[in-house]
C-alpha cells in the first residue's frame, strides 16, 4: 500500500485554499444534514432551497433555527 500523500493545506498555514475550504464546508454540511436524521425528501428540499439562496446548508439551517427562535420569542 501506498502511503505517500501530498499534504495541501495544514492548520496555520496561511489561508486555505480555495479548494481545500469548498471540499471542508462540503463535508460539513454533508455531516450536518446525516447528525439530523431527516427524511430524503426533507434533506432534498434543505439542499435544493440552500442552493436557490445561495447559502451553504450550514447557513441555510442557522437561519431557519434562528427563524424559528425569534418566533417562539
Amino acid at each position: 500500500m501506498n502511503v505517500d500523500a501530498e499534504v495541501i493545506w495544514r492548520r496555520g498555514d496561511s489561508d486555505m485554499p480555495e479548494n481545500v475550504r469548498h471540499v471542508v464546508k462540503t463535508a460539513q454540511n454533508e455531516l450536518l444534514l446525516r447528525s439530523l436524521q431527516l427524511p430524503v425528501d426533507a434533506v432534498d428540499v434543505i439542499r435544493y432551497n440552500a442552493s436557490k439562496n445561495n447559502k451553504t446548508i450550514n447557513e441555510y439551517i442557522s437561519s431557519l433555527v434562528l427563524g424559528s427562535i425569534k418566533i417562539a420569542q
